[in-house]
């Protein structure tokens, strides 16, 4: 029996994903996933140059993609973006990957500090879904919405506590958007990552006392890689996740089991 990767239930061949955050970490990992797997992807970030260096090494691998500068914590503004992108080609799939976190006791939170968090990690995957979902719907074009959640999105982790709000609400948002879309076969998941090398851990993973705890709660032993990521996504945003709506996929190599 011959088989035709183009035809594989995970292949994206013909279909076209937004992906914010695509710059750099798991945003990146995640763009260059989905252009392996032979989907097109617009990669959405504050840094136009960081977007077009992602950019290249996706096209030097054979993959396409395309950036768009924007501040998503830039609410009023997600519509026309989301209308520009849909007109150069319509979205099939959506990968909420960017975010930001606030390292501060709950008691010393600003109202302006919680809004941004909540912006950037909360209101704007909402809106930009719910603006591509419009869409689709008009199209009569089915699609899949990836959250980026956090282990925070099953737990609550101390001193992060605006993310751990941001992270556990986008939990309730997929099952909400995945009971209203998906008769309209538009489908809503979360993947919650684990500890992964990234710029966002950077800092907490260079204290050896953090490094060496977080290190011997993960049963696997080791860091994940954002293809790891990568790979999650890719499954929930291809037909063999057809029948997959409104579920929480945890890659973290089995930290919250143990």
């Amino acid at each position: 029996m011959t088989h035709d990767p183009t035809h594989s239930p995970f292949a994206l061949t013909g279909t076209h994903t937004v992906v914010t955050g695509g710059s750099r970490g798991l945003g990146r990992g995640i763009a260059h996933g989905i252009a392996a797997a032979g989907g097109a992807v617009t990669i959405v970030a504050r840094s136009a140059e960081q977007a077009a260096a992602t950019a290249a090494e996706i096209a030097a691998n054979g993959g396409t993609a395309q950036v768009r500068a924007a501040d998503i914590g830039a609410l009023d503004e997600l519509d026309s973006l989301i209308a520009d992108i849909a007109a150069g080609d319509p979205i099939d799939g959506i990968v909420h990957a960017a975010g930001i976190q606030l390292r501060k006791p709950a008691m010393e939170v600003s109202p302006a500090e919680l809004l941004r968090v909540l912006n950037v990690n909360l209101h704007a995957p909402y809106l930009l879904s719910a603006a591509v979902a419009r869409h689709q719907t008009a199209a009569e074009r089915a699609g899949s919405h990836v959250f980026i959640g956090s282990l925070n999105s099953s737990i609550g982790l101390p001193g992060i506590s605006p993310y751990v709000v941001a992270k556990t609400g986008l939990v309730g948002m997929a099952r909400a958007f995945s009971t209203e879309w998906s008769a309209a076969g538009i489908r809503a998941n979360v993947v919650a990552p684990g500890y992964f090398a990234t710029e966002m851990t950077e800092g907490l993973l260079a204290n050896p006392a953090d490094h060496d705890r977080i290190m011997a709660r993960i049963p696997m032993r080791q860091l994940g890689d954002p293809a790891d990521i990568g790979n999650a996504c890719v499954y929930l945003l291809s037909p063999a996740a057809r029948y997959v709506s409104g579920t929480l996929l945890n890659v973290d190599g089995g930290w919250l089991a143990s």
